[in-house]
């Protein structure tokens, strides 16, 4: 019965439990609307699926009209909780954001941590260490967090000349 619950309202047991805490907190008006809705949706339901028990679909639905009365909105303010299909359609936007965070390069903090020991960074290197080793060297006696990517990029860019500051 559990199962059958949680696949026709879409909810699991603690939401449902959720759910009715929000609708306590309604006016009773709201309330009137939600519960004429449920006996519509019931009707609905009883169509689509005969073989569930009568109670088992009055209860279903008005947890459906609960939801589409807003309680699956954002702060009450309207705007309905991403599903899927939401979530794939503003993808594009996130991955702008992304692309304009990486645009910005790294932390001008790290990188004057991380110049700040070069001199130890060089000579490492120049006992044949490679940039793991560094980085973890840099990490446990030195506290600065980087990673041996950021040390082979920065070694490039020192090194070959095309440093600034």
């Amino acid at each position: 019965m559990i199962e059958q619950l949680n696949l026709i309202t879409g909810l699991t047991e603690n939401d449902r439990k959720k759910l009715f805490s929000w609708l306590a907190s309604l006016p009773e008006e709201k309330i009137i609307e939600i519960f004429q809705d449920g006996v519509k949706k019931a009707y609905q339901i009883k169509e689509e699926r005969p073989d569930i028990p009568g109670r088992i679909t009055k209860y279903c639905a008005f947890i459906t009209a609960a939801r589409k009365g807003g309680w699956d909105t954002i702060k009450g303010k309207g705007y309905r909780v991403a599903d899927q299909e939401q979530y794939e359609d503003f993808s594009h936007l996130r991955k702008a954001s992304a692309a304009t965070l990486i645009s910005k390069g790294r932390i001008p903090v790290l990188r004057r941590k991380v110049l700040a020991y070069w001199g130890e960074v060089r000579e490492l290197k120049a006992d044949g260490m490679g940039f793991r080793p560094i980085a973890a060297y840099l990490q446990s006696k030195r506290k600065v967090k980087v990673s041996a990517t950021y040390l082979t990029n920065l070694w490039n860019e020192v090194e070959n000349g095309k440093f600034s500051s």
